[in-house]
């Protein structure tokens, strides 16, 4: 797990230590996840997605769909010719969000995605396989757009490597990252609306690799 000290954490999360301080008292169970080393208290660098109200939003809005997510699965299960149920049986290794600091368009967020690949392909590309499925959202509670991905990286030796480059590449944005688990609901939640009327795409160059 990496651990930040609360200067480190201050810059990550954009807040004050008055803020960060209030926070822990409020959540004790958080709060006794902290580290103290050598007399200087560190903070997990996963808890920055707490004092991101974009992120935990989208976050909450996942929670509600996971409790649907075994009728669509269902449903997708029965409709083998669907996108979703490929999508579905193939492998993932993270499932990203990606929430941009200034109002990008579609365009604009369809291009970031396919830049942030290609840099990942010419760096990587001959060490792994990689693919990725990605939908462009509208905010709810701002303007603008955000991304909502999936990646299977092969290699699983660069599997933290390649996280970090992501959330370099967007150094300026809020980026979310978990381990993909295809039993819950990240895959249809980036599908949620049929892959109609949004922007999406999907990319590899492992694609022919996947026969299911």
């Amino acid at each position: 797990m990496k651990i930040e000290n609360l200067k480190e954490f201050i810059k990550s999360t954009k807040k004050s230590k008055s803020t960060i301080v209030r926070f822990y008292k409020k959540n004790e169970d958080l709060f006794l996840k902290t580290e103290i080393k050598n007399g200087k208290r560190y903070y997990p660098k996963e808890h920055v997605r707490y004092f991101d109200s974009e992120i935990l939003h989208d976050e909450n809005k996942l929670l509600r769909l996971e409790n649907q997510s075994m009728k669509n699965l269902i449903d997708c299960l029965v409709d083998k010719d669907s996108l979703q149920y490929r999508l579905w049986q193939m492998d993932w290794s993270f499932f990203f969000t990606v929430a941009y600091k200034t109002d990008r368009n579609k365009k604009s967020c369809f291009r970031q995605m396919h830049s942030m690949y290609e840099m990942l392909i010419s760096k990587y590309g001959d060490e792994t396989g990689m693919k990725m499925f990605f939908t462009t959202e509208a905010f709810s509670n701002r303007t603008g757009y955000h991304n909502h991905f999936v990646l299977h990286v092969e290699n699983k030796k660069l599997h933290q490597q390649i996280v970090e480059e992501i959330q370099s590449y967007f150094s300026y944005d809020r980026v979310d990252c978990g381990v993909y688990d295809k039993y819950k609901a990240g895959l249809f939640y980036a599908s949620k609306e049929g892959l109609v009327n949004e922007d999406w795409d999907i990319i590899g160059n492992n694609l022919g690799d996947d026969t299911n």
